[in-house]
């Protein structure tokens, strides 16, 4: 038997051990297969305009660079010598499902399961120390998951009251999500042949809601099509609380995605459900999102007031390689920053950023305050800073500790302020309007009321990207480095200079907004017009 890389799991903090899991409980579980072939780096693609780009099919994917076949077989051999099923086989996500009783899956991996009452996670069943497999099967598996099922992900949104949004004021200063396609200059473009993804963990779709909310606004509501990843629960009154982050997703995405068909993926709070949602969006080729949204994200180094939840590194180590996939098929994924400014809740004097929105196969979205108002001329004048309102409420941002910096990001953003100064990935690249108190109009629970955080500026972005998707008759895939390389040095986005995002002032404000790239506002949020232009290979790119 061998250990089984990266697969160490440590327990969160404060969890205290109930019982031995029952051996005779059914327990799914997903299995990370080796590539047939490792999948390529993103430099033949990412300095490239989209029109000049060649993405792959997701057969062309599974064909060249999916699960390998023998890998497959020595897998599936393993799964019932042990007496587990097979459920799945995804070749271009590499992945299999595995599924049997706890007892013969605890013989198989060489682990115990025992089931876990923690103060802020609840109950969960969970394994410590590393997986140990035989050694020709160590070679064919990247990762095992499901075999503790903690929560990893928590939402980015926050209420900015909950008094009826009052329209006939003079005087107000939330937004219809409309308003601000106007005043970061969308380009007015049909996409109702695109598809924007959103993932989501918890709660569900309000169908009236959605028909009652763009009737409101006056646009015409989107298809909304619901996709349960493993079979999980959809139903909106079982999880109100995340159900009114979907809704603020949904609405926001089909209020700005210029007529573009919403795609909703459910899944689970763990790191089984984030790697199952990433691979179900590599996979669905009936819906074929050109754009994705995630709102949802936790420290890499984790918390949860102290609680030390960790991520297996197999975990981030298989979601990237599914982002990168997803990226080879030109979808361009936007994950906000969280809401919990540069320490990321953590409050023990250090900074951190969440995960996935570190990726580096993903645009991480930050957050700003936004004022505007019209002057007697009746034009719209903008002032616009990073948002920053105190304890725990403000744009997440700062230096990975984990991902190194990638090559478009060097010599352009600082390294980490932690000890040591890790040269790792910085956060955001681009950022819009998040604070809850000049935040969103939205509808869930059949009410109107304002939400804010970077789960708004994360879709945001998302609905921009398939109008400029649509308009381009291209995609735009992952453009960070032509981003860094040109678009961001000439302008394209507007420039946020003023805040920082030190919530809780325990950091000495050391990640402040200036000229050029910050880790508030990275480059700053979007000017759509020039943006498209600039993909386009207008003279401002």
């Amino acid at each position: 038997m061998v250990q089984l890389p990266n697969s160490v799991h440590q327990l969160p903090t404060g969890s205290k051990a109930m019982r031995r899991t029952n051996g005779q409980r059914w327990i799914e579980l997903t299995v990370g297969v080796k590539r047939s072939v490792d999948l390529p780096d993103l430099s033949d693609l990412d300095k490239k305009l989209p029109k000049d780009r060649k993405y792959m099919t997701r057969d062309q994917l599974a064909s060249g660079y999916g699960s390998d076949p023998k890998a497959i077989k020595t897998i599936e051999d393993f799964a019932r010598a042990h007496k587990l099923v097979v459920t799945r086989n995804e070749p271009a996500a590499a992945r299999l499902g595995i599924a049997g009783t706890v007892d013969d899956v605890s013989s198989a991996f060489g682990v115990t399961l025992f089931d876990y009452s923690h103060p802020h996670l609840g109950d969960f069943h969970a394994r410590t120390g590393p997986v140990h497999v035989p050694a020709e099967v160590g070679d064919a598996i990247t990762g095992v998951f499901g075999l503790n099922n903690h929560r990893v992900l928590r939402r980015s949104r926050h209420s900015a009251t909950s008094a009826k949004p009052d329209f006939a004021s003079a005087v107000r200063h939330w937004f219809i999500p409309t308003e601000l396609a106007g005043i970061y200059n969308f380009p007015n473009i049909d996409a109702s042949r695109q598809c924007i993804g959103l993932l989501e963990f918890g709660g569900g779709v309000e169908t009236p809601d959605v028909a009652a909310y763009f009737s409101k606004i006056g646009v015409p509501a989107p298809e909304v099509a619901v996709i349960a990843v493993d079979g999980v629960s959809t139903d909106p009154s079982g999880d109100p609380d995340s159900t009114g982050e979907v809704m603020l997703d949904v609405d926001v995405a089909g209020a700005l995605g210029g007529g573009a068909k919403i795609a909703t993926y459910f899944s689970t709070f763990d790191e089984k459900g984030l790697v199952d949602c990433l691979a179900k969006v590599v996979s669905d080729s009936d819906n074929d999102p050109s754009v994705v949204s995630i709102s949802w994200g936790w420290d890499e180094n984790q918390a949860f007031n102290n609680a030390g939840v960790i991520w297996s590194p197999a975990a981030i180590d298989h979601c990237n390689h599914s982002l990168l996939a997803a990226a080879h098929l030109g979808i361009t994924f936007c994950v906000s920053t969280g809401d919990d400014g540069s320490e990321a809740q953590m409050q023990d004097g250090r900074a951190h950023v969440n995960f996935p929105a570190s990726s580096p196969y993903v645009l991480a979205v930050g957050g700003t305050t936004l004022h505007a108002r019209k002057n007697a001329k009746k034009q719209v004048q903008v002032a616009e800073t990073v948002w920053n309102d105190g304890p725990r409420s403000g744009t997440g941002g700062g230096v990975s500790d984990i991902t190194p910096v990638p090559s478009w990001q060097q010599g352009i953003v600082p390294k980490s302020i932690n000890p040591g100064h890790f040269a790792g990935r910085a956060i955001p690249d681009v950022a819009a309007n998040a604070d809850p108190a000049t935040g969103y109009l939205t509808m869930s629970g059949g009410k109107l009321g304002v939400v804010g955080g970077t789960s708004a500026s994360a879709p945001l972005w998302a609905g921009l990207i398939a109008r400029i998707n649509a308009a381009l008759g291209a995609r735009s895939g992952n453009f960070n480095a032509l981003l860094y390389s040109k678009f961001g040095p000439a302008g394209v986005l507007r420039d946020i200079t003023v805040g920082n995002n030190d919530t809780d002032g325990l950091l000495g404000g050391q990640y402040q907004a200036g000229p050029g790239w910050d880790a508030c506002t990275g480059w700053g949020v979007p000017d759509g017009g020039k943006l498209l232009n600039a993909l386009q290979g207008g003279p401002s790119s």
